[in-house]
């Protein structure tokens, strides 16, 4: 598991449930950032780089907001 990925499970955004299930990150060609979808299938967050051009946010799709960032 790559430094991103454990950020986003430390932090709620990617969750592993007990029956398998779990949210991933995947490339969008749409948007060319990442994204985190659902088990479903559905994108519930969009990482992106931040105003400064270096550092990553993570934004919730529905309501617009940052909800963490990755100092890289």
């Amino acid at each position: 598991m790559g430094y991103l990925e454990e950020m986003l499970v430390r932090n709620g955004v990617i969750y592993r449930a007990p029956d398998g299930s779990s949210s991933y990150i995947e490339g969008s060609l749409v948007s060319n950032s990442l994204v985190v979808r659902n088990s479903s299938g559905w994108v519930t967050h969009r990482i992106e780089r931040a105003a400064n051009g270096v550092d990553l946010v993570v934004r919730n799709v529905t309501t617009g907001l940052v909800e963490t960032r990755v100092k890289v």
